[in-house]
């Protein structure tokens, strides 16, 4: 029997790709209800062959809806996911509004689909850099018991939605043949713009969201807090470091882990290559390791550059690279409302 499903932002970046992931994965969709601003609302979307068109949110709208898949801003999701779940509706949200919430589960399906238990009606899904962590990390700590972890983070223009992507675009048209300048520049002539603040293109900017009063940004907090939530270690020691790159499409993260007993690559290798969702690439003297462009459409984490920590049995090196859209974000959702309307 059919479902239906509910996309909130369905005219953004992921709510694009969790149209075409619902498509694709044949996922029971009876009615589809595309959902957006008033905007976009009375935009029609090609679903399953046909057009569909889109309506301003409301409750309203929401209404006799079995599922919802927001792909709104945290902001958004305030506004109406715990009154469309009061009201019958399995809401999934990738938006940071609930993720902290005691009551409100915080699920990556691969590495703690227990949470799912009981049916829950309010789901968060995780920061998209988490999420990529989370699955090149919890294979090694079902088996070894992680105690601590430092990450760097090399995130994509495209967490920033499409504006952030244009804008990168628009940087390097107009940078494109002053490269070489790029040596010596004039700073204050760079192009910037609304969404990253300084120069995206040809540059790293180590500040994803607003600075806290101990210099942290809200992405390097997100990361922290919901890595203990997902593990189920609240004293986990974390400390994270998120920069946005000039890449497209793709998150990376540099990760040193150490465990509570000593772990060698060799093991590593063996549990990463027998993970679900994650695809080993971890052959540097053949030219394989994960990158970005080699994550973007895919659906499994890329892992590699598996090494141990020099001085330490205990600790990990690694690097991991995931679709934000994807598995950052559009199909962790989906992969979540499989699990609470799969038959049996």
């Amino acid at each position: 029997m059919g479902l239906k499903v509910a996309v909130v932002g369905a005219t953004g970046a992921v709510g694009t790709e969790m149209l075409r992931i619902l498509e694709s994965r044949a996922f029971p969709v009876d009615e589809l209800v595309p959902l957006a601003s008033a905007r976009s609302a009375g935009r029609t979307i090609s679903f399953q062959g046909r057009d569909v068109a889109v309506q301003e949110l409301s409750l309203d709208a929401l209404r006799g809806v079995d599922l919802s898949l927001s792909a709104a801003g945290a902001s958004v999701a305030q506004g109406f996911v715990r009154k469309a779940a009061a009201a019958g509706t399995v809401c999934i949200d990738k938006s940071s509004a609930f993720r902290m919430e005691p009551d409100v589960p915080l699920v990556v399906p691969e590495v703690n689909p227990e949470a799912l238990e009981g049916s829950p009606r309010i789901i968060a899904v995780p920061n998209c850099t988490t999420i990529v962590a989370m699955m090149a990390l919890a294979p090694l700590h079902r088996a070894a018991g992680l105690r601590s972890l430092v990450l760097s983070s090399y995130q994509a223009v495209s967490g920033a939605g499409r504006d952030g992507t244009r804008e990168l675009a628009d940087q390097i048209e107009k940078l494109h043949d002053q490269v070489e300048e790029l040596g010596h520049p004039d700073v204050d002539a760079l192009p910037t713009g609304d969404v990253f603040g300084k120069t995206m293109a040809f540059n790293v900017l180590p500040k994803i969201d607003a600075f806290a009063n101990d210099g942290s940004t809200g992405e390097e907090v997100k990361t922290v807090q919901e890595s203990r939530k997902i593990l189920g270690i609240a004293d986990l020691d974390v400390a994270a470091t998120c920069v946005r790159v000039p890449v497209p499409v793709g998150h990376s993260v540099s990760l040193l882990a150490r465990f509570s007993r000593a772990i060698t690559a060799e093991e590593a290798r063996a549990l990463l290559q027998e993970a679900p969702g994650v695809e080993l690439r971890d052959d540097p003297a053949n030219g394989i390791y994960p990158s970005p462009l080699e994550a973007a459409g895919r659906d499994e984490v890329l892992v590699g550059r598996i090494r141990r920590a020099p001085g330490h049995d205990d600790s990990l090196l690694l690097f991991a690279c995931g679709d934000n859209l994807r598995k950052g974000a559009a199909l962790n959702g989906i992969q979540i409302a499989e699990r609470l309307f799969s038959p049996g």
